[in-house]
C-alpha cells in the first residue's frame, strides 16, 4: 500500500517556515528592544553631559544641534566627578569672572620709557609705558610718572629697578599721594660698587597695600640724574587687585 508522502511534507514544510518566521520575529523585538535600551541610556548620558557641561542644546529648522554655555552654569554641579581642589578652582575662576564683569578686576604691568630728573629736589621719576593691563581700574596718568587709582581695593604693588651708578647706595621708595598727603608704601636699598665696569644691581620690592580711589602712586629714586637702565626685563612695575 503506498502513501502519499506530499502532504507530510506540506506540513512539516509550512511548520517549519512558521517557526523560522517566528524566530526572526523574536530576533527583531529583541534588538529593538536593545536599540531601545541603549538609546534611553545615551540620552541620559547626554542629560548628564549637559549638566555638566553647563550646554543647553536645541534643534534648529536645519536639523542641526546647536550647543551654547548656560547664563545660569556656574560649575558647581560637579560632585563626584572632580576632584574637591578642582571644584575650589572652579569657584576661585567663576568669582574672577564675576569680578571683572563688575570691572572690579585691575591689573596694570609697565614699562620703563624715560627718566625725568629733578635736581632741585634732588630726585628721579621715571617715566613709564604700559606693558600689560586689564579692566580700568588703574589709569597711567598724562605725565606717564604716576598710575592713578579709579578702583578702590586691596592690591599687591611690586616693582624693580636696575641701577648703573656708582653712588654708594641706591634705591627707590613707591609713594602714594591723596588729597595733598605723601605715603611710603615701600623702600628699596641697594649697595653699589665703586668701579664704574661693575656698578649694576637690582633693587626688587613688593607688598600688599589698600588703595583709595583717586589716589596716585609713584615710583621715586631719591637722587638726581639716576643711573637707570631703562629695559623691560630689568625695571618695571606692576600691580594688581586680590
Amino acid at each position: 500500500m503506498m502513501v502519499n508522502s506530499q502532504p507530510i511534507i506540506h506540513f512539516y514544510g509550512s511548520w517549519l517556515l512558521s517557526i523560522a518566521s517566528l524566530a526572526s520575529a523574536c530576533i527583531c523585538l529583541c534588538l529593538m528592544s536593545l536599540q531601545s535600551a541603549r538609546l534611553r541610556h545615551l540620552q541620559i548620558e547626554l542629560g548628564e553631559l549637559r549638566q555638566w557641561t553647563g550646554l543647553e542644546c536645541r534643534e534648529t529648522d536645519d536639523a542641526i544641534s546647536r550647543c551654547e554655555m548656560s547664563n545660569s552654569h556656574r560649575g558647581y554641579q560637579w560632585d563626584g566627578i572632580v576632584s574637591g581642589k578642582e571644584k575650589r578652582d572652579v569657584a576661585r575662576s567663576g568669582k574672577r569672572r564675576q569680578r571683572f564683569a563688575a570691572g572690579r578686576v585691575a591689573v596694570l604691568h609697565l614699562q620703563p620709557l624715560s627718566l625725568h630728573s629733578y635736581d632741585e629736589d634732588d630726585y628721579t621719576l621715571i617715566k613709564w609705558t604700559v606693558g600689560k593691563s586689564l579692566g580700568n581700574g588703574l589709569q597711567v596718568g598724562l605725565s606717564g610718572e604716576t598710575v592713578t587709582i579709579v578702583t578702590e581695593g586691596t592690591y599687591f604693588i611690586y616693582s624693580q629697578v636696575l641701577y648703573k651708578d656708582t653712588t654708594w647706595t641706591m634705591g627707590h621708595v613707591i609713594k602714594k599721594r591723596i588729597h595733598g598727603t605723601v605715603t611710603s608704601l615701600m623702600k628699596c636699598i641697594q649697595s653699589m660698587p665703586s668701579n664704574i665696569t661693575v656698578a649694576q644691581n637690582t633693587c626688587y620690592t613688593a607688598g600688599v597695600h589698600y588703595l583709595e580711589p583717586g589716589s596716585t602712586l609713584e615710583v621715586s629714586v631719591p637722587r638726581k640724574s639716576a643711573g637707570v637702565v631703562l629695559k623691560a626685563h630689568a625695571t618695571f612695575l606692576g600691580m594688581f587687585s586680590i
